[in-house]
């Protein structure tokens, strides 16, 4: 922040929610998919197992950084997802 500017620095801080947020999101989203697929294979998923994991891990991805946007066909997501314990 070059200056003193309240409504500045409450839009980089809301900024830095919004980006903090959907980190957390797309980790969950790829976690369920890796989570699915384990399961599809024949692996039993136990409450134990899935508490040793966080989707606020962010240590692979640098917020303050440059990212490239570019067109990608997303699959829908499935908030219905369900795993056998």
């Amino acid at each position: 922040m070059e200056e003193n500017v309240r409504e500045d620095q409450l839009k980089i801080i809301k900024y830095n929610h919004l980006i903090a947020n959907l980190m957390i999101f797309h980790n969950c989203h790829t976690m369920t998919q890796a989570f699915k697929e384990l399961e599809a294979e024949g692996m039993k998923l136990t409450p134990e197992l899935a508490a040793a994991f966080s989707p606020y891990r962010t240590h692979h991805a640098n917020r303050f950084g440059t990212y490239e946007l570019r067109e990608r066909d997303l699959e829908p997501i499935d908030y219905g997802v369900t795993f056998q314990m």
